[in-house]
């Protein structure tokens, strides 16, 4: 992939998981939410962009939701909507965005799914567990799977049978749904951090990772199929299903892959600072930047862009990344190994206890 290297050893230093801005594809393809600080915003198909709501507002008696509030996680049902914010705090939505519920998650929240299964919220956290809640009252909190170190990424098939969870380990886990403690597969093949997965097919996942690789696995045989070597460290990955195409982002371009093979079709500059990225299974595909909002049509001949006029009252100034470094912690620490011992224990028990559950039943 032919991309711009200028800045790339500051974007590798960005805290990935915990930009202020994110743009989500609404799942039945009639729009995109775009949450910009605390505040949510509707752009549908066609008219104008209106706000939602404002999230993250502690409710009166809620003790264990601290710092600055912001929208981290946006998933989307016939239902309504969920989102999660930094302060751990879980609520969901009806879409004329009126608060129906709201929960405190165990730990800051890395990725928010809604199951295609049962209905239920899939949060995963930066303790490394993942843990389901009933929608939408969030009050049927139930633990499914754990890693020894942090969740980066999250996703469940679209069949539903398969949990993907990514973590800081080089680790890529495809346990079975809901009854996580049975494995499917480890795809192992990343040298450091994996920070993003999709599912580009029916058996398809592609994954991005710390060690600047782009790798293409089969969901049965757990195999690689095609990998590549990138020449900076792209900050979003994002699945065309109904076009068979990638998109890998830069903060300063779009890269068009092909989902079949990973070989490279088309690059393109973008005005401004990217900052997330959506798509719809058309194709179609928003691009949040720090200046603006971008939407962008894809055919065989690449990518066309027409900028979307933004409602009154956005503040662009909240749209940031974090530059706090996502580091390692010291692996001869004996502070952390002792924090390992009792988190594999952890993990342990929790799985016993769901498997004697299952048994019962």
């Amino acid at each position: 992939v032919s991309t711009q290297s200028t800045g790339q050893h500051y974007f590798k230093r960005i805290n990935l998981r915990h930009a202020m801005a994110l743009v989500h594809a609404i799942h039945d393809g009639s729009g995109y939410l775009i949450a910009i600080g605390r505040e949510l915003y509707k752009l549908p198909s066609s008219g104008a962009m209106e706000k939602v709501a404002s999230c993250g507002e502690v409710p009166p008696g809620v003790s264990d939701c601290e710092g600055e509030a912001f929208i981290s996680g946006i998933a989307t049902c016939k239902e309504g909507i969920v989102t999660c914010s930094n302060n751990k705090l879980l609520e969901s939505w009806t879409w004329q965005g009126t608060r129906t519920a709201n929960a405190v998650a165990v730990k800051r929240p890395t990725a928010l799914r809604i199951s295609p299964s049962d209905g239920r919220v899939v949060v995963s956290d930066k303790a490394g567990d993942a843990y389901s809640f009933s929608l939408p009252s969030l009050d049927d909190r139930r633990y499914l799977l754990g890693h020894v170190s942090v969740i980066m990424d999250c996703i469940l098939t679209r069949d539903g049978r398969y949990i993907v969870t990514a973590d800081r380990d080089e680790k890529v886990r495809v346990s079975h749904y809901p009854n996580c403690y049975n494995v499917h597969s480890y795809l192992l093949g990343h040298t450091e951090f994996v920070h993003r997965v999709v599912q580009t097919g029916n058996t398809t996942l592609a994954t991005i990772g710390g060690d600047e690789r782009l790798m293409l696995w089969d969901l049965q045989s757990s195999t690689v199929t095609a990998t590549i070597q990138l020449d900076q460290l792209f900050s979003t990955l994002t699945a065309l299903p109904s076009t068979h195409f990638l998109l890998l982002s830069s903060p300063t371009t779009l890269s068009l892959l092909s989902a079949k093979d990973l070989s490279h079709l088309h690059t393109v500059p973008v005005e401004g600072t990217v900052v997330s990225v959506a798509s719809r299974e058309d194709g179609e595909i928003v691009v949040l930047t720090k200046e603006s909002i971008l939407r962008y049509s894809v055919s065989p001949d690449g990518l066309t862009c027409t900028p979307v006029e933004v409602c009154e009252g956005v503040v662009w100034g909240d749209v940031r990344v974090s530059s706090q470094p996502e580091r390692k912690k010291p692996a001869g620490n004996k502070g952390f190994e002792a924090y390992y011992e009792r988190k594999r224990k952890r993990i342990e028990d929790e799985t016993a206890k769901a498997e004697a559950k299952v048994c019962v039943s």
